[in-house]
């Protein structure tokens, strides 16, 4: 992916990492308001390994023309995987126990 590549962007919405931002811009917006690459980098190892691969297997899926239904079909652990990270963070109001800071080390 190139830096201003817009995967970036929907990963970094996939994958709800404006929950883990310490950027409260990134928290009242629900959306990264800052590099959605250093998001994704920085924010991405938070997230469970396994919903990780179900957001890029619906970004591979999009990029390729499969709807969701059909990524669920062939990969429905990584996507529910996903559905599961994502409802976890929105049931706790994006209130995330560990958060990742912008100088790239983690924070409490």
């Amino acid at each position: 992916m190139l830096k201003h590549d817009p995967a970036y962007r929907i990963t970094s919405d996939l994958l709800c990492l404006w929950a883990l931002c310490s950027k409260p811009a990134c928290r009242r917006a629900k959306a990264c308001k800052d590099n959605p690459k250093a998001c994704v980098a920085r924010c991405g190892p938070l997230v469970p390994e396994d919903a990780r691969f179900g957001a890029l297997a619906l970004l591979q899926g999009a990029r390729d023309g499969v709807g969701h239904d059909e990524v669920r079909r062939f990969e429905p652990s990584g996507v529910a995987a996903l559905e599961a990270w994502t409802a976890q963070v929105h049931a706790s109001g994006g209130q995330a126990r560990e958060t990742c800071d912008h100088a790239g080390a983690f924070g409490s």
